[in-house]
């Protein structure tokens, strides 16, 4: 994960909750603002939308629009004023309106959120939901994969990391087309045409070699391009050895340029799908391997993970996005007593308490005085120790292993404490 994995964490976690929000009607408000934008600019927007919800025919729907825009509103001119007139260099997504679940209950929240990645979208929507698909986009983690299209004419070498394309640089060739008429001159015409184009590949290969050699963080390469000369490229010796074995699939496309990549991912989506996938059942395998293993490198279970972290011997944290766990303090009002219990069950923890005598001086006065959310707490800890943090899904039968038989926590070890 990159980034704070504390802060990736909180903001998957607000996805989460965002998600779970379902208005009883038209009611909920998203706004998206680009980066640098003029926030007055929209302000200035709600206040007309504002205007324009005083026409809803509903009572119940019109109060709540209302005053949901009012609160982000408010939320803005108090944010320019603190940061200034424009949107943070990441822009920021708000949103608002009725979360209570009770009917005749009114709650109206806002949330607000800078996400990790530019969001180029300005958006205004009032919906049953929050509109969550750009910012779930600035998230998505993807493998960097590298991509060439050539042909005759042209090439073009990108790479592609979660979203976000990058177009390393493109090339143009002096190759004519073929010859139409025969004889000496034609065959002698062919073999300039041949040598020029080995030279044009020569060139290609060397690009994507500068681009691709000796890149761990890249997983795999995909080729593309109109007619044959794809593939000359991948048969002749154009790429070195790291750089060809990282080849994954060549597909046929209408384009070499830029716009050939956009049609090469395009093409390419289920390779692409597949990859983080693939990553994912890696590490989990290398964390099972690893429990039958004689010098085992790994660890789980939280209180186990915690002491590994607190000695920087962790090198991976991985967590079942499936789990949340709460760390309760409790307390004894009579004697002063404290433990401390982990569970992702807050009602167990609290009947327990409620069940049990202080083991110190038996008095029936147990009560829980803190709770904070243990995974992030292990996110700050990883971030502390420089160790990486991997939120495993439960999609493949290693992600729902990992998250059943080992309750979601576990670790890839630096070294075994004795």
């Amino acid at each position: 994960m990159s980034g704070s994995s504390r802060d990736e964490y909180q903001y998957k976690k607000l996805l989460d909750e965002l998600e779970g929000i379902r208005g009883r009607n038209t009611e909920l408000i998203t706004v998206y603002i680009p980066p640098n934008f003029d926030i007055n600019v929209v302000v200035s927007q709600l206040r007309e939308e504002e205007g324009t919800a005083e026409n809803i025919k509903s009572k119940n729907t019109r109060k709540n629009v209302i005053s949901a825009l009012r609160r982000i509103i408010n939320f803005l001119q108090k944010y320019s004023q603190k940061n200034g007139s424009e949107s943070p260099e990441n822009g920021m997504a708000v949103f608002s309106g009725d979360v209570s679940d009770k009917e005749g209950k009114t709650d109206i929240k806002l949330y607000w959120v800078e996400p990790p990645e530019p969001i180029e979208s300005r958006i205004y929507r009032c919906d049953q939901e929050f509109l969550l698909e750009p910012l779930k986009e600035a998230i998505a983690t993807g493998e960097k994969v590298g991509l060439i299209v050539v042909d005759s004419k042209e090439a073009t070498v990108a790479t592609l990391e979660g979203k976000h394309l990058n177009i390393a640089s493109s090339l143009t060739s002096s190759v004519w087309g073929k010859h139409s008429k025969g004889g000496q001159s034609a065959q002698r015409f062919e073999r300039l045409r041949e040598k020029a184009l080995e030279q044009f590949l020569n060139r290609v290969g060397e690009l994507a070699n500068r681009e691709f050699a000796d890149d761990e963080e890249l997983r795999v390469i995909l080729v593309g391009g109109p007619g044959p000369n794809k593939n000359k490229f991948l048969k002749g010796e154009f790429l070195k050895k790291d750089v060809q074995d990282k080849v994954e699939a060549v597909y046929d496309l209408g384009y070499s340029s830029e716009q050939g990549i956009k049609e090469l991912i395009n093409k390419a989506e289920d390779v692409l799908e597949d990859l983080d996938v693939m990553r994912e059942k890696s590490l989990v395998k290398e964390f099972l391997t690893g429990i039958v293993s004689d010098e085992a490198l790994v660890t789980y279970g939280v209180e186990e993970v915690r002491k590994h972290l607190r000695n920087g011997a962790v090198e991976t944290l991985l967590v079942s996005q499936e789990q949340e766990i709460t760390r309760f303090k409790i307390k004894c009002g009579a004697c002063g007593w404290e433990d401390e219990k982990v569970s992702n069950d807050e009602s167990k923890i609290k009947n327990g308490v409620s069940q049990k005598s202080c083991p110190k001086c038996g008095e029936d006065e147990l009560e829980i005085v803190e709770s904070k959310d243990e995974i992030k707490e292990l996110c700050e800890m990883a971030d502390q120790t420089g160790a990486d943090v991997e939120f495993i899904s439960t999609e493949t039968e290693e992600g729902k292993q990992f998250n059943n038989a080992f309750k979601g926590v576990g670790a890839l070890l630096r070294f075994q404490m004795s």
